[in-house]
């Protein structure tokens, strides 16, 4: 019964972000942030209401491992980031044409 309560939450947070980017999208934004910072700030919600319950029972009561895989993936993140910002002169460096 327990896990049950938990899904529902999950969904009744995903359906209340969907429903706040349609006011948004219909309101033209609120204040300074645009729909775009909205329509990613969902995705990420709809990402973590996804991996999360699996993510919790994976490394239930093995806090070392959580954190093992919590800086592999920010080191992957992070690895990404770098090359997103700094790529293209790496490779404008090396004589690549890239436009």
């Amino acid at each position: 019964m327990k896990r049950r309560g938990v899904a529902e939450l999950l969904i009744a947070v995903t359906l209340a972000a969907i429903a706040t980017f349609v006011v948004a999208d219909l309101a033209g934004g609120f204040g300074t942030f645009p729909n775009a910072s909205w329509a990613s700030a969902i995705a990420m919600i709809c990402l973590a209401v996804w991996i999360g319950p699996g993510l919790l029972r994976r490394y239930a009561g093995d806090g070392a491992g959580a954190l093992r895989a919590i800086a592999i993936w920010l080191a992957i993140a992070c690895a990404f980031a770098l090359l997103y910002v700094y790529g293209k002169d790496v490779l404008f460096g090396l004589g690549v044409n890239i436009d």
